[in-house]
């Protein structure tokens, strides 16, 4: 493996106050927080959306989304996973889980699967802080990460063959919701007609096509102002609006505020 490829772990004791914590971040790697005792705050913002967390609870988050956590009293672990290596581990998983099929559920462990999470996490801790061999790294966290993806199935028997459609569906729209916004790029792509994926859809998720891809612009139009990194314009011209107007108008739409308006809120 290359020199850059990375995996890393880091106790939430050890992190202290870092203000880094504190804003909305996004990475374009993969992180998994295993949080073993919520002290504190118990709030997680995720995408914008508000959880209140418990003792116990795994959480994987992806490359792209953000998030803002207040570590303070908080115990437990967070693991950093380069983009490559954790594809690697999935293609011998083979886990929906990882794939991202489904939005980011927590998971608790029962008790004989924390046991084994936490002998595998003295392993890669031990082997991080002292040689730190990707290889061993690599192994050790795809034992982790298979414990990690059974407690899913284990807990998530809902999720059958039957949604492998929608979690496709979801998959391809996060990736091409920016250049792709029209119903019969994505029937294609599964070899249906417009009316029977949106029918297929709308029965999976209550929700049409179009309705998904608006949702996931102006998410991502709200993940970039939040970062604050691009100017309005910039954000509106990466994101294929041709005319600041539409941008806003669309934005407005669909959230009741000017981009403007939601920057400085």
């Amino acid at each position: 493996m290359e020199e850059n490829l990375f995996i890393q772990v880091f106790r939430f004791e050890d992190i202290g106050e870092n203000p880094l914590f504190d804003n909305y971040q996004r990475y374009d790697f993969y992180q998994l927080l295993w949080l073993t005792k919520i002290g504190g705050d118990p709030s997680y913002f995720l995408d914008f959306n508000e959880y209140m967390l418990e003792d116990d609870q795994i959480i994987l988050i992806f490359p792209g989304q953000i998030d803002k956590l207040d570590i303070r009293g908080k115990e437990g672990f967070l693991y950093t996973i380069h983009n490559d290596i954790f594809f690697h581990i999935n293609h011998h998983i083979k886990s929906d889980y990882l794939n991202g099929f489904h939005s980011n559920p927590f998971l608790r462990p029962d008790k004989e699967t924390k046991e084994i999470l936490g002998k595998l996490n003295d392993l890669i801790l031990g082997e991080y802080n002292s040689l730190n061999r990707i290889v061993l790294m690599n192994s050790y966290m795809e034992a982790f990460l298979f414990h990690v993806s059974s407690l899913f199935e284990k807990s998530e028997p809902a999720y059958n063959k039957n949604d492998s459609l929608i979690a496709e569906l979801m998959r391809l729209i996060d990736k091409c919701f920016i250049t792709q916004r029209e119903t019969d790029f994505y029937a294609n792509e599964f070899g249906m007609t417009p009316k029977s994926i949106n029918e297929a859809c709308k029965k999976g998720t209550g929700k049409t096509i179009k309705q998904h891809l608006q949702e996931r612009l102006v998410l991502e139009i709200k993940k970039e102002i939040r970062l604050n990194k691009k100017s309005l314009k910039e954000i509106a011209f990466d994101l294929g609006f041709n005319e600041a107007a539409y941008f806003t108008r669309f934005f407005k739409q669909h959230t009741s505020l000017t981009p403007t308006q939601f920057r400085d809120s």
